[in-house]
């Protein structure tokens, strides 16, 4: 009887972040807490700022490219088609 034998399937999964976390400080003298966030890349995109987790008021912000894994700094890098 004839033996089958399975083709092998390589699959590559590229190793890639998915999360950044940040931790910023409330802005306003008055409150001042630690912040801890987690952003995704699409997220890390639009970063603007933060809504502090204590006072619920808004803090101006952005991600500078040392914050950002990497690899999607060489994503951002690439020429648009």
């Amino acid at each position: 009887m004839p033996r089958m034998t399975k083709a092998k399937s390589k699959f590559f999964f590229p190793r890639t972040p998915l999360l950044v976390q940040l931790e910023r400080r409330c802005a306003f003298p008055d409150c001042g807490l630690k912040n801890q966030i987690s952003l995704t890349k699409a997220e890390a995109i639009g970063y603007r700022g933060f809504n502090c987790s204590q006072c619920e008021r808004w803090n101006e912000g952005q991600l500078s490219r040392l914050e950002m894994p990497d690899s999607w700094c060489a994503d951002n890098d690439a020429p648009a088609n």
